[in-house]
């Protein structure tokens, strides 16, 4: 038969035996939430990389349309020095749009690459 002091004892070793189990669990749990996080920002990292060479893609894209535009308006002008003053004006025009074009393309890609790297609301940054 026990005691009351075995009894205590016994229930102080249980005690001391649970503390440390939940220390421990706790280790687990925050190398987990570690472990997580670190899960997202590389996925993150991949992301930014995927759409940095999409722009990048896009870019050179555009810009190798203007540099053709660019090349045909010159060969153009060269060709019409008599009505100059009319092929400059639709030259202009051309240039102008293929100007605006990789522009507006440039801003939306860094637009998108920007909105990527946002972290997305709810989630603890």
């Amino acid at each position: 038969m026990s005691t009351t002091d075995d009894r205590i004892a016994k229930l102080e070793e249980q005690i001391s035996s649970l503390h440390a189990q939940q220390v421990e669990l706790r280790k687990q749990l925050a190398k987990a939430q570690l472990d997580q996080w670190q899960g997202r920002f590389d996925e993150l990292e991949v992301q930014m990389h995927l759409a940095s060479k999409e722009a990048g893609d896009k870019a050179n894209a555009l810009m190798e349309q203007l540099r053709g535009r660019w090349a045909d308006a010159r060969r153009q002008m060269e060709e019409s020095i008599s009505t100059a003053s009319s092929v400059a004006d639709t030259v202009r025009a051309g240039l102008e749009k293929a100007y605006t074009d990789l522009r507006k393309a440039l801003l939306e890609s860094a637009s998108q690459v920007t909105a990527k790297a946002k972290p997305e609301p709810g989630k603890p940054t």
